[in-house]
């Protein structure tokens, strides 16, 4: 019978993890609520998205090996809780999405939003109030 690994939880939460599209949905529920077991993963990512109970494991398995999440012994039960903050895998989506489409560079970003999308008059005031309230970094 083969035993479990369990990491422990470090002191700090790690600043950022490259997660997958499917690892994110995990995330999110993670994010939501923590800790749940993985028993209550599986049935809200079986129900919501339709995946089977190995998909989940194995996807759980992978977060903890990045180190995205944490695990705990309950009982004959594991608790997972993520070790990484939603808004620093936001800040690592975006700088990748950045690099990968628009070579690192905001404005193509906003152009292109502002060619291929219909911005309404309120949507650009709000985006000019935006760009009023940020300071420049040096």
């Amino acid at each position: 019978m083969s035993k479990k690994r369990v990491q422990k939880s470090p002191v700090a939460t790690q600043d950022s993890v490259a997660i997958t599209e499917a690892e994110w949905d995990v995330m999110e529920l993670l994010w939501e609520k923590a800790p749940r077991t993985s028993q209550e993963i599986v049935a809200l990512l079986e129900e919501g998205r339709g995946w089977k109970r190995a998909t989940v494991v194995t996807l759980l398995s992978r977060l903890t090996a990045k180190g995205a999440l944490a695990t705990e012994p309950q009982g004959n039960r594991f608790l997972y809780t993520p070790l990484v903050q939603r808004s620093a895998c936001v800040a690592e989506k975006t700088q990748s999405l950045l690099n990968r489409l628009f070579g690192g560079a905001l404005r193509p970003l906003v152009a292109h939003c502002a060619e291929h999308h219909a911005l309404t008059k309120k949507d650009i005031a709000e985006l000019k109030a935006l760009l009023d309230e940020i300071k420049p970094k040096s």
